[in-house]
């Protein structure tokens, strides 16, 4: 498979995933650019993994397949992509927790994007590649998308009245949703099938939820003008 071909396989289902999720921000829509950014930073975070990983697996393997999953693999990228992520959540941008969601998932489609043209790169054939178009990248944006929603709602909130449990939930949540549909996807058939019929929904419709309740929210940060 050639460079090209590799790229356009592995990142197109994330950039078509990455404009229906932008469009979900109707009320004050981010800017492009920043997306883009959040996603760039996103793919930047498989660095980090590709450095990690190896030093991690010198202290850890042989393992159990769940520290094989909820450690070696997903703490280690929702880590990462949380530190590539913090950035943009810094930013004056981010005013309200919906705009943490569409970042968070933007960075998680980045990640899997360049995870994807690696794995393609590797010897992954185009099959494999739609495959994890409608699996592990949207995994990735679900538990990423999670992840910055928490820490933009702790980022707005007050000290005392909230903010560093939004915070302090923010990882975990993302490594509990990547970890559980590892650790289920390393196992025969039926376990198998748990990650892409049970958790993968699951953490789709979590997202869903967060992103629902945060426009229901968006006219408190952004009221009309009078």
């Amino acid at each position: 498979m050639s460079l090209w071909q590799a790229v356009g396989l592995g990142a197109g289902p994330s950039l078509a995933w990455l404009w229906l999720l932008w469009r979900r921000d109707d009320h004050e829509a981010e800017p492009w650019p920043l997306v883009a950014l959040a996603a760039l930073l996103g793919a930047l975070a498989t660095a980090g993994v590709l450095w990690t990983r190896p030093l991690l697996e010198t202290w850890l393997v042989p393992c159990s397949p769940a520290v094989d999953a909820f450690l070696l693999t997903a703490c280690n990228e929702e880590a990462w992509k949380l530190a590539a992520l913090l950035p943009i959540l810094a930013c004056r941008e981010v005013d309200e927790p919906l705009d943490g969601a569409i970042y968070g998932a933007a960075a998680g489609l980045g990640f899997a994007s360049l995870e994807n043209v690696l794995f393609a790169r590797g010897g992954a054939d185009a099959v494999l590649l739609l495959q994890r178009g409608f699996t592990a990248t949207l995994l990735h944006a679900a538990s990423s998308g999670c992840l910055g929603f928490c820490w933009a709602e702790g980022k707005l909130r007050r000290w005392g009245r909230g903010r560093v449990p939004w915070l302090a939930a923010g990882l975990p949540v993302g490594v509990l949703l990547h970890g559980t549909y590892d650790v289920f996807l390393l196992g025969e058939q039926p376990r198998l099938l748990v990650s892409l019929l049970v958790v993968l929904p699951g953490g789709l419709a979590l997202l869903a939820l967060k992103m629902r309740w945060g426009r229901a929210r968006s006219h408190l940060f952004h009221p009309p003008p009078s």
